[in-house]
């Protein structure tokens, strides 16, 4: 009887509760030890987020039984937060890489893989080597990756294929005594070659004629400085333009000047328009590459 009120009073008094520890320090109470784990699954281990991947807590923490006065709170809530603060997070992120390049992050992969699998379709048919890839990569610290949006990290891509199918093109250009001729001056169709006899000329021709209609825009084959813009005789109105490494390109017959001599040009300026001035039959450019001042064949290296 005595012990029962023992019993009695001890309960009226205290309350059984389960004392929290990690590593070695106690944290606060809990009340029932299997719904404090089933939290820490849920919102810690399971917790649900952008890009996270999994979370480990590295010290669990242990339980006693205690009895405590009944004024004694628990602080389930407390306990988790502090858990939570230092569990491992680990992200997941992707990264774009062309021809072993990683040239963006991104955090969604199936938009990734669409944008990829659009560059793909819609360069297919280049003949440059692409070689796009995504790589699943890891982080505890997902802000310091510098991640990109879908749409972003595409735009990147597409300026780094536009880029390559340049350098391809130059590669691919002719190059006359180590200058680039990055240009086809004119379109149009071959009327006269290097090195003809003609009743109209005094000698062989020393360019290639290419009729197009008067007024078409004629562009510099290469970056270089202009030395004569006038005109000149049975060339008509003609631009020359030094190209360095005693290469010489000449535009002749222009119904229009645009260039200046002195003016610095790039490749693609606009520097004339075709005509027929001086000893011509028909509106048309004549095309004049010159090394060293002699004039060679322009077809070996443009209109093959």
């Amino acid at each position: 009887m005595g012990f029962g009120l023992v019993i009695v009073i001890l309960l009226l008094k205290y309350k059984p509760t389960y004392m929290v520890t990690v590593s070695g320090e106690q944290v606060g109470y809990i009340e029932d030890v299997t719904e404090f784990e089933d939290r820490i699954q849920n919102e810690i281990i399971e917790m649900e987020g952008k890009n996270i991947d999994f979370v480990t807590i590295e010290n669990m923490p242990s339980y006693e039984m205690k009895l405590v006065d009944r004024t004694q709170d628990t602080n389930e809530d407390e306990i988790l937060v502090a858990l939570q603060n230092n569990a491992t997070i680990m992200y997941k992120y992707y990264a774009i890489i062309l021809n072993d390049e990683v040239l963006s992050y991104v955090d969604n992969m199936d938009e990734a893989e669409a944008a990829v699998n659009q560059i793909e379709e819609e360069h297919k048919d280049d003949s440059i080597q692409l070689e796009l890839q995504i790589a699943t990569n890891y982080t505890e610290n997902i802000e310091e990756i510098g991640i990109e949006t879908v749409q972003v990290a595409q735009e990147q891509v597409e300026e780094k294929v536009e880029a390559l199918i340049e350098e391809d093109e130059k590669t691919k250009m002719p190059v006359v005594n180590g200058v680039l001729l990055a240009v086809t001056p004119v379109s149009g169709r071959i009327t006269s070659r290097f090195a003809e006899i003609s009743n109209i000329r005094s000698g062989a021709h020393t360019g290639t004629d290419i009729a197009c209609s008067i007024g078409t825009p004629i562009k510099a084959v290469a970056d270089g400085t202009v030395t004569f813009a006038a005109r000149n005789g049975s060339y008509g109105n003609l631009v020359k333009i030094s190209h360095g490494n005693g290469v010489e390109t000449w535009y002749a017959h222009c119904s229009k000047i645009y260039a200046t001599v002195g003016q610095k040009i790039e490749a693609g300026d606009v520097i004339a328009a075709v005509g027929a001035t001086g000893n011509v039959t028909g509106p048309h450019l004549h095309l004049e590459i010159r090394i060293n001042g002699v004039a060679v064949n322009p077809q070996k290296y443009l209109y093959k």
